[in-house]
């Protein structure tokens, strides 16, 4: 019995390891199978990215060659054109000095919101700079009419006052004077200086200086000493007093004729200590520094000085 029963567990074992192997070789070649087939289906749809990156970089090379080309000939092209031209039409000095931006304004260029703006501001400026300029031009013509008027007025006065034998005489360091007309004054005599200051501004008719209160550049036919006020203001050489009158820009003012033409005409002065007539030697007090007319008002107080010969205004050298 015992013998039957090992007989009858080696079997079962025997069975059952037989059906394990059959299950696992079935289960094996299904495996086999199923992984065939599945490969079978993806050959169709796999891509080869390497083929297709080798694709794309020859196409680059290829686009990239071809521009190249024919940038290469359009080049030329352009290079053979701009040579004719060149030719044609060579290139100068003034060509390389030309500013493009010196054209704006003009009808050549034109920048909307910006050529008109600037054209209209230009042009606004220059009409105020013409404006002020005709005003000073006519203010020192009238200045000037004034002091030629009033110097021609006063000979006149002093010609008609002389006796018939016209010998009216002034006695000057023992000599005689004929109504100032023996006065005999040269510039290499020279000026003494009529006033204790420094020129404030200098005489300059070859080219204009500004004027701080007129904020304008324009000529100056005088001298003017910064000096305070009630400052003593003296005659810079011999003279006849042909004139003492007022003017809006120079204020107070005393002309001399100091003879062979020449006149010193001084101006801002108050307290004038001279009248018309009168013989005077050079350092006579004629009066003090006054405050400034309207139109010194920033320069500040000043003796205005000026010299002219024949009425022509002269360098009097300070």
């Amino acid at each position: 019995m015992r013998k039957n029963g090992r007989n009858n567990i080696g079997k079962e074992r025997l069975i059952m390891i037989a059906s394990s192997a059959f299950v696992m070789a079935a289960l094996t070649m299904t495996g086999v199978y199923v992984k065939e087939q599945k490969q079978e289906k993806n050959d169709g749809y796999t891509l080869d990215f390497n083929s297709l990156e080798n694709d794309l970089s020859d196409k680059v090379e290829e686009i990239g060659q071809s521009r190249k080309e024919q940038g290469r000939t359009e080049a030329s092209d352009v290079s053979e054109s701009t040579g004719r031209k060149l030719a044609a039409n060579p290139v100068t000095e003034d060509d390389l000095d030309y500013d493009p931006l010196s054209e704006v304004g003009s009808s050549l260029v034109e920048i909307p919101g910006l050529t008109d703006q600037k054209a209209t501001e230009k042009e606004k400026i220059v009409e105020e700079n013409k404006i002020e300029v005709s005003k000073n031009e006519e203010a020192q013509e009238e200045l000037q009419a004034s002091i030629k008027e009033d110097q021609e007025s006063k000979e006149e006065n002093l010609a008609e006052a002389e006796p018939e034998a016209g010998q009216k005489t002034a006695s000057v360091n023992g000599g005689s004077v004929e109504n100032g007309r023996n006065l005999n004054f040269s510039m290499e005599q020279g000026l003494i200086r009529p006033v204790d200051g420094e020129v404030l501004m200098h005489y300059s008719m070859d080219s204009s200086v500004y004027f701080a209160t007129l904020d304008q550049y324009k000529y100056n036919p005088a001298v003017l000493f910064g000096a305070p006020e009630d400052a003593p203001v003296s005659a810079c050489a011999q003279g006849l007093v042909l004139s003492v009158f007022s003017n809006e820009e120079i204020g107070n003012a005393v002309t001399l004729d100091l003879g062979n033409g020449y006149q010193a005409t001084y101006g801002q002065l108050k307290d004038i200590q001279v009248s018309e007539g009168s013989l005077i030697e050079a350092g006579t007090l004629l009066g003090y520094v006054a405050a400034p007319t309207k139109y010194y008002s920033l320069e500040g107080s000043n003796l205005y000085f000026a010299l002219t010969c024949n009425n022509t205004p002269v360098n009097p050298g300070f």
